[in-house]
């Protein structure tokens, strides 16, 4: 059973190195724009010696610009795993995912369902995925008919991607990779739905920020996989949990 962020312990704040956080649904409630206040967060985080990073499925150039205007230096992860750097300005770490698999199932997915299957622009800077939208036809009924290729739903956008890739197996690749070595236990992942499973269960310590947009069984699901979750929703839920951690570590920053 998770527990509030609040019982998040002044031991285990001690303990943590990154803070890795989804975007759309934690950081923004909708639209592009980071407010001033968390910004301000996640600049007190960084100020007591805490990196953080994103995990997104966002593109890379999109998350890449976020992270030098907010100056964080952790890792960078895009299209829910399937493409990363292990700080803003560094290289395209090589994954060895492909994304052939994306392609064919959306030719697939288009001679079914001609009528309904439509690409969003950005799929001209993906590397990996490909994202759709899909007018009358629901995500379980494409899924019956993509074999071994994924579709990620993430309340915004349907990812399709290649079999295997998901957010937590990326990043725990990436720590491999860090100089030093960073361990799942020095890690706070924060999410707020589905696309965000993975690292619940990879990460020991991971916190769910409210998304009151998701159907109450996603909800429930994702309640079930989180350590601890916030009371807030959206980027105040991060603010709560962030400002909580700078407290507890020894800062002074206010809700």
């Amino acid at each position: 059973m998770n527990k509030s962020y609040e019982q998040i312990t002044p031991e285990l704040v001690r303990q943590i190195r990154l803070v890795m956080t989804d975007v759309d649904g934690t950081l923004v409630s909708s639209g592009d724009s980071i407010s001033p206040v968390v910004a301000e967060a996640i600049s007190h985080l960084q100020e007591q010696g805490i990196d953080v990073g994103f995990v997104s499925g966002r593109t890379l150039p999109e998350l890449v610009s976020m992270a030098l205007h907010l100056g964080i230096n952790g890792p960078i992860i895009a299209e829910n795993g399937g493409v990363a750097r292990l700080s803003p300005d560094g290289e395209l770490v090589d994954l060895g995912y492909s994304r052939q698999p994306a392609f064919e199932a959306l030719e697939k997915l288009r001679r079914l369902f001609p009528d309904a299957i439509s690409e969003r622009e950005d799929n001209k800077d993906r590397i990996v995925d490909v994202v759709i939208r899909s007018q009358g036809v629901t995500p379980e009924e494409l899924r019956r008919h993509l074999g071994g290729t994924q579709l990620l739903d993430s309340g915004y956008i349907l990812h399709l991607m290649q079999e295997g890739i998901s957010k937590g197996k990326t990043l725990v690749r990436l720590l491999e990779r860090i100089d030093g070595g960073i361990s799942p236990a020095e890690v706070m992942a924060i999410g707020d739905s589905l696309t965000d499973i993975s690292l619940f269960e990879l990460f020991p310590y991971s916190v769910l920020v409210i998304n009151p947009g998701l159907p109450a069984e996603q909800r429930e699901m994702m309640q079930e996989r989180a350590r601890y979750v916030s009371s807030l929703p959206f980027d105040k839920g991060f603010v709560e949990v962030a400002s909580h951690i700078v407290r507890v570590r020894g800062g002074k920053m206010q809700q």
